[in-house]
């Protein structure tokens, strides 16, 4: 692709199109470089193409590449090195290095400003470990310094960064920038080593967590790492989860990241660094007025309220009675027809997200109580209220009488009306938490006169601000028990 105002595809780049690729990247000033499983193309300025195919029956496993040196891995664990010379020749190293084991992972460092090459090669192999094997001409290929892994490695990746860090035993600076190595195992953590510049040697491991996914960077989530005002950092990214990622620069995106995402390719900036908040948004169907959080599950219990909006059972009756008004408002003869229309009305689904929902006009409400997994998004329990049911306030509590057995008491105002303020009734809904935090199981609802608009827990029981009266509630059977009430000056809406 030929990247500038617009993007467009190049259909001379020499590249071989009939194969899988495993990797293609620039190489020197002005060629590029493609390998793919039987051979290396290597694709000058001038269109001339130099090819290097594989030996027998053994095809290019793994590769690193950077912008003077090729390493490749072939079936069966053996490293061919290549480097370029000053005419912008690739040329390939006289001798092998057989591995101990298969080859799953390598990586290049950047060639250094004023030198001819990077000095070392990491490779990881099937035998849970990562070597150091040097590129130097006077030991080239020489093993230096190796790594065991609690788990096998995914990819690798050598950085040069600044920064410093804490040591997390002692509390002192530690690692002052240089060389590193990140490790990205199959199980989703990430390690991060200091390599030597001069020996080789690994040390000084720092470990994360990143997901559920093999990592380096792109786990079940896209995380960053860099250094930010002389400190380092690693910060989940605000975006959608990608697949592979490298980095890209251009005129209008001088420090960017060319990314695939499913099947679109993006190119991004990086905003705020040094930023700790990080968001990810999830739909829900009404506005999500207040919530608790599950101490157990990290589940999070909401409550959804929107005034001129139709709860899901109001919008499928208005529906078939709209259906119904289009059969009965024509004649005999186009009764059949119409009979269709409003078949076709009532299967087609119009989603609101592109539409708009429909309004119900002043003084009707639809709310729902909601359990959701914060970092999935996925909702585990629903639970619509009925019409014209605005919940208003919501807690997690437990009760004296019913031991380590956790409650959600949400209180709803019946057909409120704002100005002039009006509602027929008010409402505690007592619900049971059930399965660990992901299922609601309906007890009993309490009428109560104005809007409980604040629970909290209070020795063994619950405070309810019930409009200006502050009240004690125990857990009935059948119903909420009030205890006791004092009146207020004013409203109540908070209660810590």
């Amino acid at each position: 692709l030929s990247i500038g105002e617009t993007v467009e595809e190049v259909t001379d780049s020499g590249f071989l199109g009939t194969t899988p690729t495993l990797s293609c990247s620039q190489l020197g000033d002005d060629a590029l470089v493609q390998i793919y499983p039987d051979g290396i193309r290597h694709i000058r300025s001038d269109k001339r193409v130099n090819e290097w195919k594989t030996p027998g029956k053994k095809n290019i496993v793994k590769c690193a590449v950077n912008q003077r040196q090729v390493v490749i891995a072939l079936t069966g664990g053996e490293l061919v090195y290549f480097e370029m010379d000053p005419t912008g020749q690739l040329n390939e190293y006289t001798e092998r290095k057989e591995m101990s084991s298969d080859v799953v992972c390598m990586a290049l460092g950047r060639v250094p400003t004023g030198e001819q090459r990077c000095r070392f090669l990491a490779v990881g192999l099937s035998d849970n470990t990562v070597r150091i094997v040097s590129l130097d001409p006077t030991d080239c290929l020489s093993p230096l310094s190796m790594q065991a892994l609690p788990e096998p490695p995914e990819s690798l990746c050598i950085v040069e960064m600044g920064g410093t860090e804490a040591k997390e035993e002692t509390g002192e600076t530690g690692s002052v920038g240089g060389l590193f190595l990140n490790i990205g195992l199959q199980n989703g953590v990430l390690l991060r080593t200091v390599l030597d510049t001069v020996t080789g040697d690994l040390s000084d491991t720092r470990t994360r967590y990143l997901g559920l996914r093999p990592v380096l960077a792109m786990s079940s989530r896209s995380w960053l790492s860099y250094t930010y005002q002389n400190r380092f950092h690693l910060t989940p990214l605000s975006y959608e989860s990608l697949e592979y990622a490298s980095g890209f620069a251009s005129e209008q995106c001088p420090e960017g990241i060319v990314a695939i995402s499913t099947n679109t390719l993006r190119i991004l900036a990086l905003e705020k660094l040094g930023a700790v908040f990080n968001q990810v948004s999830h739909p829900v169907q009404f506005t999500p007025r207040k919530f608790v959080i599950h101490p157990e599950s990290n589940n999070l219990v909401l409550i959804e309220t929107d005034h001129n909006a139709y709860t899901d059972a109001t919008k499928m009756e208005r529906k078939q009675q709209m259906a119904e008004e289009m059969v009965e408002s024509v004649t005999e003869e186009q009764r059949e027809m119409a009979a269709e229309m409003a078949a076709q009305f009532l299967n087609e689904e119009l989603p609101e997200s592109i539409f708009g929902a429909p309004k119900a006009g002043s003084g009707m409400w639809a709310s729902v109580i909601r359990i959701i997994n914060p970092i999935s998004g996925q909702t585990l329990d629903k639970i619509s209220l009925e019409q014209n049911e605005a919940a208003h306030s919501i807690s997690l509590l437990k009760f004296a009488s019913r031991g380590d057995d956790q409650f959600i008491l949400v209180g709803v105002a019946r057909d409120l009306v704002l100005q002039p303020r009006s509602l027929t009734a008010g409402y505690i809904y007592a619900y049971q938490l059930k399965d660990n935090g992901e299922k609601l199981e309906f007890l009993h609802k309490t009428e109560v006169e104005e809007v409980p608009a604040a629970i909290a827990s209070f020795q063994g029981r619950c405070l309810i601000g019930v409009g200006k009266f502050l009240r004690i509630y125990d857990l009935g059977k059948k119903k909420m028990l009030r205890k006791c009430e004092n009146k207020v000056g004013q409203t109540i809406y908070h209660l810590d």
